[in-house]
């Protein structure tokens, strides 16, 4: 009789850890559906702030900037390859994010790009010198950025400040103007036609204004619109949107303009946005970038930037020369 008793409660308390553990885990299932719930909202909250507060902006400035209905709608298609497209102020007010947009808008629109120079008139962004096929330093605007590389010494970055019939006039951006002695120098620039170089000499300075010989025997470095090199360069890549956790690769090539980069399991997928996170000797990069498209049987990926500022552009290829 004892024995049955115990084997009674021995029952007994089973089912009681059983229940236990039934209402335990009905009450973390219920926390975290209700934890999930108040995000969802807030995250819809916070959408709908941003979309509302994005609008606004926008309308402010459409009549401020003296834009009309074809402008709206070419800024909209342009605004559609943006993270986010309900931001389309934002390609109204960043000179970077408006041709980053609009690259991608002339590649799939090529009557657009007409279009896209008026309003990048409008806007009041400065035309720059992308699409020129230069024959001569003189084809060289002003605040157009340069690289000048000597024999045995590092790159300097510059921007051309005067562009005269004897010279051409470069601002050097930093301390490093000391580093440039007069005599043959390599100056290395880009635009949408490409990346070019010409070899000439310092003739002489005017405080952080280096002045240039002019050359008429520019060639291209290479036909691809950014300088792109073979490089061994860890990188770590996280998916821009999902909180997901970062993973370690490795670059193939480096550009100013993209990269390709190992895909470590195979697990990153075309037209995917990702956070690349870099370290060239003495530099550091926290890049958005768009993967173009997956080669050799998903082990590569090959990516392009995303409204990356020109600042940032010309550190990546100052690092590669």
């Amino acid at each position: 009789m004892l024995t049955a008793l115990t084997k009674f409660l021995d029952q007994q308390r089973a089912f009681e850890l059983i229940d236990f553990v039934f209402v335990l885990a009905l009450l973390l299932a219920v926390s975290m559906l209700v934890l999930f719930l108040l995000y969802m909202f807030r995250s819809r909250t916070l959408l709908i702030e941003l979309r509302e507060s994005s609008a606004e902006v926008y309308y402010f400035l459409l009549p401020t900037l003296g834009l009309d209905g074809n402008d709206h709608q070419l800024i909209k298609r342009m605004a559609a390859f943006q993270p986010f497209p309900q931001q389309k102020n934002r390609i109204m007010l960043n000179p970077q994010i408006f041709d980053a947009c609009a690259q991608r808008l002339i590649a799939e629109e090529k009557d657009t790009e007409a279009l896209i120079r008026k309003l990048r008139k409008k806007l009041g962004f400065p035309p720059g010198a992308e699409g020129i096929l230069p024959i001569s330093s003189r084809d060289l605007p002003r605040d157009f950025p340069v690289l000048l590389v000597q024999k045995r010494k590092p790159a300097v970055q510059g921007v051309v400040v005067s562009n005269t019939e004897s010279f051409l006039g470069i601002m050097i951006k930093d301390d490093t103007a000391s580093s440039l002695v007069n005599g043959p120098v390599n100056l290395y620039f880009q635009n949408r036609a490409g990346f070019f170089t010409f070899t000439t000499k310092v003739t002489g300075r005017d405080g952080l204004v280096i002045h240039i010989e002019h050359s008429e025997q520019l060639k291209r470095y290479q036909r691809r619109k950014y300088l792109r090199k073979k490089v061994q360069l860890p990188v770590f890549i996280r998916l821009y949107q999902g909180g997901a956790r970062a993973v370690k690769s490795v670059f193939l090539d480096l550009s100013g303009g993209g990269a390709s980069l190992r895909n470590p399991g195979q697990q990153f997928q075309a037209e995917q946005q990702i956070e690349l996170s870099f370290a060239p000797p003495g530099e550091k990069f926290n890049v958005l970038a768009r993967i173009v498209r997956v080669s050799r049987d998903g082990e590569v990926i090959h990516v392009e930037y995303q409204a990356l500022e020109q600042s940032a552009r010309e550190r990546i290829v100052r690092s590669i020369l």
